[in-house]
């Protein structure tokens, strides 16, 4: 996980459709909700670890707000 300011940035594969993206998201953030750029399904990722360019995802139980 890259780590530029206060944010990090990695990659996720979208547990409904397969599609590998990016995100990004706050370092002080344990989760957050996006939105698969491809199927659009809501997804919960966090970080795997401080040295991991890769994001752990779920499906998430609420929506993500755009």
């Amino acid at each position: 996980m890259a780590i530029q300011g206060a944010q990090q940035y990695g990659t996720y594969r979208c547990p409904v459709c397969g599609h590998r993206d990016t995100a990004e998201m706050s370092s002080e953030e344990v989760a957050r909700v996006i939105e698969c750029s491809y199927c659009y399904t809501a997804l919960e990722v966090s970080p795997r670890g401080h040295d991991s360019g890769r994001f752990s995802v779920q499906v998430a139980e609420e929506t993500a707000r755009g």
